[in-house]
């Protein structure tokens, strides 16, 4: 928990570093999520391992991102498990960072992804650096994809993780008098080293594991049904990730505070 809060530090630093630049747009929010695993498709006990109701919590955080003449920033804090008792809890912090180094949009590219758990004392960070693009973007739209080099610290494990290509997107439309966002992202890690591949490979019925590959991503819409208000579904995915082989799935029902 102490790492997660320092990375978020770290967030809020690297934010206020372009004030003198020309700020072009930017949002925030605070909200609260229920991850509810049972709801998705491509889980049951047999092969999560143990019951999937178990992982269901009340997650709260708050999340930011902005846009300056040279380039994009965001971040993340959750803190998971609210609804849980005091020692089974965690948290998630994520920052990243496009600088342009063209006026057409192609970007140095950054990020950092730390998460723990408190109950097992599980902590593991993410780093990528690499190139993105911030240039496909137009009135209520935008995707904006990245790939670079993939280091990671979780255990016993650190040091080079292959490579990870991915992407942001959303759309702001109208449907029937009402304001709705749909946003996704994914994250494709490749070429991953053998001790992280065993840990993010695991099949529960069969022991079996080892990918080089792993996907994690996010399909998400909400009804901005107030100016300062906003509530949906996101639907979240993962390919061998989360100590899983294959699909796994879950839904996160989310009420969201605008600033």
């Amino acid at each position: 928990m102490r790492k997660s809060l320092l990375a978020l530090g770290v967030v809020a630093a690297v934010s206020a570093v372009p004030a003198q630049a020309e700020y072009l747009y930017g949002f925030g929010s605070m909200y609260a999520d229920y991850q509810v695993w049972d709801h998705g498709f491509g889980n049951d006990d047999d092969n999560f391992g143990g019951d999937i109701d178990d992982r269901n919590q009340l997650v709260i955080g708050i999340e930011g991102g902005a846009a300056f003449d040279w380039g994009q920033i965001y971040g993340f804090y959750d803190y998971e498990g609210v609804d849980r008792s005091g020692d089974d809890r965690g948290a998630s912090t994520k920052g990243t960072i496009h600088y342009n180094l063209t006026d057409s949009g192609v970007s140095l590219y950054a990020q950092v992804y730390n998460t723990d758990a408190d109950k097992s004392a599980f902590h593991e960070q993410n780093r990528v650096l690499g190139l993105g693009y911030t240039g496909l973007k137009g009135d209520g739209w935008a995707f904006t994809p990245f790939i670079g080099v993939h280091q990671i610290n979780s255990g016993d494990i650190s040091g080079s993780n292959g490579g990870m290509f991915g992407y942001v997107g959303y759309y702001n439309f109208d449907l029937a008098g009402q304001n709705f966002t749909f946003a996704t992202w994914n994250e494709l890690e490749f070429a991953r080293n053998d001790d992280y591949s065993d840990l993010q490979s695991t099949d529960f019925a069969s022991g079996d594991g080892s990918e080089s590959w792993g996907l994690n991503g996010s399909l998400n819409l909400l009804w901005n049904f107030h100016q300062d208000w906003s509530a949906g579904v996101l639907y979240r995915y993962t390919v061998n990730k989360l100590a899983r082989k294959d699909y796994q799935d879950l839904v996160i029902y989310r009420l969201q505070y605008n600033f």
